[in-house]
């Protein structure tokens, strides 16, 4: 195409003005823009930029009275939801307390501090305001709501327990603590107020700390570091057979033995031991104490505190046989160490193989193995001329000797069949010096304190006997 040179000419003219014309619209819509702008910011000096909230409350393109106004038909309609410990919910409403709005000029405050001209980055975004409120109630009011929940009823209220240690049959283990439901009412409170305060309506009672916690949790460390201590030091499982009862060092015993040094470490602690085995021997010592004893006629007895019969531990000695046994983890049967044995080891220590002697009938039975062999009158010591024979007691005999001479100051008699009971005290024949026994002999003519038998049955005695027999003798 072939332009002249006038048309190009005046193209360009044309077309400058076209630029002129456009530039001055865009110049024009800039400024109406930013008109628009100033001025919805300006609005925005005196109003709420779009989606503002206070606590909550929509106070969007709202003045600061019009924000009051709107908090304050909302008090009424305020609700307080509390969650508690097993999903239970409680609500406290601004009704039920009479909540007030105090103007106070908080609201005013906020709006002064905001860029109205800001208005365009804020939108889609919106600002949140959190205050607290002047708002006014009577306290005795949420006294009395907060007294009135159903969480402080004394059937729902449940202690908080710690985490403890307890015996199982496989060992120690940590019973984890108990949270429990026991509020904290000055924390709570606390926390309605501030919640009225700022409007919030919610309050997690266990999220917020309001709950009385235990003091030990599971996950203690040193109640972890307890736990494997006391396991690995009660391993040990002991028991003491005494027939008709048993005493077991268990693990729940051994834990009473444990101490704990500066280092807050347990330790076997062998004092402790010693009163352990002294308990022991306190329950279960016989010697030269009190006991109940069956008659041969069925009556029971009561024999006072006297002879030398009966087992005495050797409390020393058990004490370190025991301890070594604990530390070493040892299982089983165990006896302690002894001073002195019987016969039996329940608690009738007597058993069933014994001699009977009654003083005022002048006469001996023999039981072995609760048979009796020997029923026999017999002569005991005379008690005129101070030669009683001892009694009210239990003695053991001491020796089972065949041929012997007793002798006194002024006597010395060979008997065949001696068994001694309390030092120079004992059984023996008396046949060949004696042809009769029983009656009240021994009041005018006793021995000097020894059991005058006839030789048939202090032959059959001889012969059943050992040394440890029990000798019991009554009046």
């Amino acid at each position: 195409m072939y332009f002249s040179r006038d048309a190009l000419y005046q193209f360009i003219i044309d077309k400058s003005k076209n630029k002129l014309v456009v530039n001055g619209i865009l110049s024009a819509g800039v400024c109406i823009v930013t008109g628009i702008y100033l001025g919805i910011g300006s609005y925005f000096s005196s109003h709420f930029i779009f989606c503002s909230t206070i606590n909550g409350i929509e106070c969007g393109k709202m003045t600061a009275q019009e924000a009051e106004n709107e908090m304050a038909e909302n008090l009424l309609d305020y609700r307080l939801e509390l969650i508690e410990r097993g999903g239970k919910r409680e609500v406290i409403t601004g009704r039920n307390l009479g909540l007030t709005y105090l103007q106070e000029g908080q609201v005013g405050q906020i709006l002064e501090n905001q860029n109205g001209f800001s208005w365009g980055v804020s939108l889609g975004k919106g600002k949140d305001y959190s205050v607290v409120l002047p708002v006014e109630y009577n306290q005795e009011v949420l006294n009395d709501l907060i007294d009135g929940l159903d969480c402080f009823s004394p059937d729902k209220i449940i202690a908080p327990q710690d985490a403890v240690i307890v015996e199982k049959d496989y060992g120690f283990e940590i019973q984890s603590e108990i949270l429990g439901t026991t509020i904290n009412r000055e924390r709570l409170r606390k926390a309605v107020e501030n919640a009225i305060a700022t409007s919030r309506q919610v309050i997690d009672l266990d999220k917020s700390g309001i709950y009385e916690s235990p003091e030990v949790l599971h996950t203690d460390r040193s109640l972890q570091t307890e736990l494997k201590q006391l396991n690995d030091l009660t391993t040990a499982d002991i028991i003491f057979d005494f027939t008709d009862r048993k005493k077991e060092v268990n693990r729940g015993v051994i834990r009473e033995l444990l101490s704990k040094d500066m280092d807050g470490n347990y330790f076997l602690d062998e004092n402790k031991v010693g009163e352990w085995v002294c308990q022991l021997a306190y329950e279960t010592d016989t010697f030269g104490l009190s006991r109940e004893f069956k008659k041969n006629d069925g009556n029971t007895i009561t024999l006072p505190r006297g002879g030398d019969y009966g087992w005495c531990i050797d409390r020393p000695a058990t004490t370190k046989k025991l301890y070594e046994a604990i530390k070493n983890g040892i299982t089983g049967n165990m006896d302690p160490a002894y001073l002195y044995t019987g016969k039996d080891r329940g608690k009738n220590d007597i058993g069933n193989t014994y001699v009977e002697i009654c003083i005022s009938q002048q006469r001996m039975w023999f039981y072995k193995d609760g048979k009796e062999l020997v029923d026999t009158p017999v002569v005991t010591g005379n008690p005129n001329k101070g030669n009683a024979t001892p009694s009210n007691g239990v003695w053991a005999i001491d020796g089972v000797i065949h041929g012997q001479i007793l002798r006194g100051e002024d006597y010395a008699q060979p008997v065949t069949y001696w068994m001694p009971f309390n030092g120079n005290v004992g059984i023996h024949d008396a046949g060949s010096f004696r042809s009769a026994f029983g009656y009240d002999i021994y009041l005018w003519n006793g021995s000097h304190g020894c059991i005058n038998t006839p030789d048939k049955a202090a032959a059959v005695i001889f012969d059943n006997v050992e040394r440890g027999t029990p000798v019991v003798v009554y009046d």
